[in-house]
């Protein structure tokens, strides 16, 4: 009977989640419903300074508000509890005691003074800089007298000679030269351990299987994979995935916009097509682009993730939104872009309920300009007010159009029944008469009544809009001297 698959995602609630660990969790959570294995949520949270139970709540909360449930971990408990590093010191003491009764660690006593020296002449020779094992020659007297004088200290494990040759799901066979790596700290001057020794702990108890993390974690593997022998654990699967880079190619960073999951979830995008979106940075499935949870699942498998970095395109993505956008009842979508039209006092919950058939009538015009339901705004803003901007080349283009806006405000005024039917065969009575067409004839009046230059159909527009709002955005652009344009 083959082992069960046990995956996990590690984050460290030191705050908001960034849109490549949560790719790293959907892939541990697309390998792990594929395999029927088991998926982990464990929080690193020892970096005392940075670490907040706030951070914590909020880095599960997203999870949750995502879909990637976790099999086991806080909130869930599991057989491997605690899932919190923070209360596993024990562990972490209890293996360290193995190694020191082993003889495979050491104190060191250099200072960061000293350690930056020893990497600068290093580096000035050409050479990788790495701990050179000066304080392991120390004898057991020596370290006494450091010990009784004051001296801190850390723990270094001391590395074998032997380069070091890891098979890794994505990008094959992978070797570390025995020249690059040095003897290695596992727990710091104050005691605490450092990540590389917690992480082989965890992941062994926790009997994890495969490790599936970024690219940034492959110089760790091989400290790690010393560790596993060390210890006597056996070593997991390995895959490292590929960095999530900016348009510039560059590694995806602040610099290049918005990089927090909470960040997109507050812009209204549905977290079906984020994470259909995220999937595809690094991952191309073969039955199509537009697929749900379950489907990824379904076909999902590492040897199809790419070894070259993904470029995050914000178009993308929108446009990816859009496609689970239309897919909602209108009913469902006008009551989810409310509160945003509230928070822009364009339209309140008041008006909601009183012209609520019209306010569906108006994202419906809009619905698939929108990616995320923070569209609204910018999309419908006309909608709600005639205080519109032109910029100046477009006030001037308008003040050139007083004859075609007055033959406009003349043949809506005439109009009866103001639906988009009446409206268009208006329009294109004017242009007969005025010997205008096409962007000529339609480019002036959607100006006038959206104060844009592209948009939805100006025939779905203006009966929400109504004849008397029409009318008075047109007449503005009909007297002789226009002073003031917003």
């Amino acid at each position: 009977m083959s082992e069960t698959v046990r995956v996990r995602f590690a984050p460290s609630p030191t705050g908001d989640l960034h849109l490549g660990n949560v790719r790293t969790a959907l892939y541990n959570w697309l390998f792990a419903r594929h395999m029927k294995g088991a998926f982990i949520l464990r929080v690193e949270d020892t970096d005392k300074e940075r670490s907040t139970p706030e951070h914590c709540e909020n880095l599960m909360d997203i999870m949750t508000w995502l879909g990637l449930k976790w099999d086991e971990g806080p909130r869930v408990g599991g057989p491997h509890e605690p899932y919190l590093q923070s209360q596993r010191t024990e562990l972490y003491e209890y293996h360290l005691v193995r190694l020191k009764e082993r003889g495979l660690v050491y104190p060191c006593y250099c200072t960061e003074e000293e350690l930056d020296l020893e990497r600068k002449r290093q580096m000035g020779r050409g050479h990788m800089p790495k701990y050179g094992g000066k304080c392991k020659k120390l004898t057991p007297d020596e370290v006494k007298k450091l010990d009784a004088d004051g001296k801190t200290s850390v723990l270094r494990f001391a590395v074998p000679p032997g380069e070091i040759v890891m098979q890794d799901e994505v990008r094959g066979e992978v070797t570390f030269p025995d020249d690059q790596l040095g003897d290695f700290v596992l727990t710091r001057s104050d005691k605490s351990p450092t990540y590389n020794f917690t992480v082989v702990v965890d992941d062994a108890l926790m009997k994890v299987t495969h490790v599936i993390r970024g690219e940034d974690h492959l110089s760790n593997t091989p400290k790690q994979i010393l560790l596993y022998e060390a210890l006597g654990f056996t070593p997991p699967k390995w895959a490292h995935l590929s960095i999530i880079k900016g348009p510039d190619g560059q590694k995806l960073s602040k610099r290049h916009g918005e990089t927090s999951v909470e960040s997109y979830k507050a812009k209204g995008y549905l977290p079906d097509a984020f994470l259909n979106y995220l999937a595809l940075l690094g991952w191309a499935p073969k039955s199509g682009e537009i697929l749900s949870l379950d489907q990824m699942a379904a076909e999902f498998d590492l040897t199809h993730v790419g070894k070259s970095g993904a470029i995050f395109d914000p178009v993308k993505l929108h446009w990816m939104g859009s496609q689970y956008l239309v897919k909602m009842s209108l009913d469902d979508l006008t009551r989810a872009v409310l509160p945003y039209l509230a928070d822009a006092q364009l339209f309140t919950r008041e008006q909601a309920r009183a012209r609520f058939d019209w306010l569906k009538q108006v994202v419906d015009v809009v619905r698939t300009s929108m990616g995320c339901f923070s569209d609204v705004t910018k999309e419908t803003f006309f909608f709600f007010s005639d205080e519109l901007h032109f910029e100046p080349a477009q006030s001037e283009e308008m003040k050139g159009q007083k004859t075609l806006m007055e033959a406009f405000h003349k043949a809506f005024n005439g109009i009866s029944e103001f639906n988009g039917d009446n409206f268009l065969q208006a329009v294109k009575e004017v242009g007969k008469i005025a010997g205008v067409k096409g962007k000529a004839l339609y480019h002036p009046l959607r100006l006038a009544l959206t104060g844009r230059e592209d948009g939805p159909e100006l025939v779905r527009i203006a009966p929400l809009l109504g004849k008397a709002e029409v009318l008075k955005r047109l007449m503005i652009w009909t007297v002789d001297d226009v002073k003031t344009i917003k």
